[in-house]
């Protein structure tokens, strides 16, 4: 977590926007959102856990009684109010905003269930006004501190020793989930989450999203490792590819290609540069090797709190990147029935240009090899 500064910071900015909006009142139940404003998160089920946030008033989390004392180890919050089994957990939200009978005007979070809406709006009568708070705080999360951005890349360090060791470990003969696992391991071992390893063989490369499966690696497989983990609630997501013994003249040429578009976006993009230009650097070095109908996905997407974010770096966007986003370049080649390539890198957007949040060579690996 990060420092209890930070975090008031961010409420007394959401009490600002509820000041400016005339709203009565923000309800976040658990999601990235939440999490950016209390300093934990986690699987919302039928049991009601929310934030409400007013203008005068410390930020409140309505959470039930027998789970105080494990939420409050993990949040920076300090007034719980717990609620019992038997009891309405709306009810207790009704009264911590006011009975004012259907006429409150209340700030959701997009990811609020539709059940989580019907029984607040049950509880209050009804709501005179509703509207989202998430533009809002996304537009906080769009530039990263120092100390978010140290995290992503403590993320990076791992990642990259847990990917090389899947490099290093695989053997002909292995499933893609049993290379997962030596990721998922090593991410473990180092006092990360995993996310997500997209470990792909062979054809399956050349699947953009592909998930892991019982297909085995064999001799001349191009192997395509995604993958991520998350440390205190931040994310890293890294792709590097390897071949199996020596690779052949096509594999070689569109890795090259590859090389050359994520090294031409690292050297070119700049703050003040729109995502669509952005885009543009790397698609046209792909483009002019006459690969382009085969880059088939925008080159990048922000990343946090949640492995996708804003900023999205795609063709056509007009939004300018600003100094502390943070952002991946992730180019691509994809073969149907052949084989794919992907390189991907993390960039914190500088004064000068972008600063890489991953650390691991770019070269193509070679499995078996000593």
């Amino acid at each position: 977590m990060l420092d209890e500064s930070v975090y008031k910071k961010r409420i007394e900015q959401v009490q600002k926007y509820l000041e400016s909006s005339s709203a009565d009142f923000a309800f976040l139940t658990p999601s990235p959102n939440f999490l950016y404003l209390t300093g934990y998160t986690f699987e919302l089920h039928e049991r009601l856990t929310a934030l409400v946030v007013q203008k005068d008033t410390e930020p409140q989390i309505v959470a039930p009684s027998f789970e105080v004392t494990g939420q409050s180890s993990q949040t920076w919050i300090k007034n719980f109010v717990p609620w019992a089994e038997d009891e309405n957990p709306y009810s207790l939200v009704a009264s911590l905003v006011g009975k004012k009978s259907g006429s409150h005007s209340v700030l959701l979070d997009d990811s609020t269930s539709l059940g989580v809406y019907w029984a607040l709006e049950s509880a209050l009568r009804g709501f005179t006004k509703t509207a989202s708070i998430t533009p809002t705080i996304h537009s906080m999360r769009l530039t990263k501190s120092d100390e978010e951005i140290d995290l992503m890349k403590k993320a990076g360090r791992i990642i990259n020793d847990a990917v090389l060791k899947a490099f290093e470990d695989a053997q002909i003969g292995m499933t893609e989930l049993e290379v997962q696992q030596i990721v998922q391991r090593e991410i473990r071992r180092q006092g990360a989450t995993p996310t997500f390893a997209a470990i792909q063989f062979g054809e399956n490369s050349a699947m953009p999203h592909a998930a892991a499966g019982s297909r085995d690696l064999r001799n001349g497989d191009v192997v395509l490792m995604d993958c991520g983990c998350s440390l205190d609630g931040y994310n890293t997501d890294m792709t590097r590819v390897g071949v199996v013994g020596s690779p052949t003249e096509e594999i070689e040429r569109v890795y090259s290609i590859v090389l050359q578009a994520v090294e031409a976006a690292v050297e070119n993009i700049v703050p003040g540069m729109t995502c669509g230009t952005a885009d543009g650097i790397a698609r046209r070095v792909i483009d002019n090797a006459g690969y382009g109908e085969y880059f088939t996905h925008r080159l990048g997407h922000g990343i946090g709190l949640e492995v996708h974010e804003p900023p999205y770096i795609l063709r056509g966007s007009s939004q300018e990147l600003q100094t502390g986003m943070c952002h991946s370049i992730e180019p691509g080649i994809y073969l149907e029935g052949k084989f794919g390539v992907r390189i991907e890198d993390l960039a914190c957007i500088r004064d000068k240009g972008p600063e890489l949040l991953t650390i691991t060579p770019r070269d193509l690996i070679r499995i078996g090899s000593e």
